[in-house]
């Protein structure tokens, strides 16, 4: 005999609730912007405050079209959290950069959004980046097309360092299990927290949205450290 609608309804019900509960499984939906200041209001967590201590290479934007960044940078944007990129994002955000940091396993590019990149970045030698960077510098031969654009001294690639503190806040502060992995959505689309793993959110005032950085085998946001 076949089971009720009733029946089928309860069992699916149900398995969503596991789903959403199970160490290590997905959160059930993606995170809206609403649903991320739910948590925050209702956790009320401490803000925590960090800095870059070093600088950054970056890679000039000057246009909308995607095909137009060399095809290493194409292909790993937005890699480590999952983000999508489109024309539109590019061209809001024609004279930032996009931050080609590195990380013990690969790629981790992002397009910085324009606002914070004026507000918060200033611009320092490559030489720079050379001397206080060396664990970058280094791990570019992962991606030895990079290294040798930065060998070269590329005229699109430049430094950059993040001169003003920035608050976040820890997810699991914010009522986010770090066993489950979570997707927001983002300015620029959506990200992802893996499973296991803590993540911070940020509230960037120019998009008045919140946006996630993930974190590194310290456990404190990738290329930041706690601001004294």
């Amino acid at each position: 005999m076949s089971m009720t609608k009733t029946v089928r309804d309860m069992l699916g019900a149900a398995a969503v609730a596991l789903m959403t509960t199970l160490p290590g499984a997905a959160l059930a939906q993606v995170q809206t912007q609403d649903d991320i200041a739910a948590h925050v209001s209702a956790a009320e967590p401490a803000k925590q405050s960090f800095i870059k201590d070093q600088p950054i290479l970056g890679w000039t934007l000057t246009g909308d079209d995607m095909a137009a960044l060399p095809d290493v940078i194409r292909e790993n944007l937005g890699g480590v959290d999952g983000t999508g990129y489109d024309a539109a994002y590019l061209a809001e955000n024609k004279g930032s950069i996009v931050a080609l940091q590195m990380t013990g396993s690969g790629p981790d590019f992002y397009i910085i959004g324009l606002p914070t990149f004026r507000d918060s970045y200033v611009a320092v030698p490559l030489d720079e980046v050379a001397e206080k960077n060396g664990r970058l510098v280094e791990r570019l031969e992962m991606v030895p097309e990079l290294a040798a654009m930065f060998d070269a001294r590329d005229p699109s690639l430049v430094g950059a360092l993040k001169s003003v503190p920035v608050e976040m806040i820890a997810m699991s502060d914010a009522g986010y299990d770090i066993a489950q992995e979570v997707t927001i959505q983002a300015p620029w689309g959506t990200q992802t927290k893996p499973a296991g793993q803590e993540a911070f959110l940020v509230y960037d005032t120019g998009e008045s949205q919140y946006y996630m950085v993930n974190s590194g085998p310290d456990g404190l946001p990738l290329s930041y450290v706690p601001a004294e």
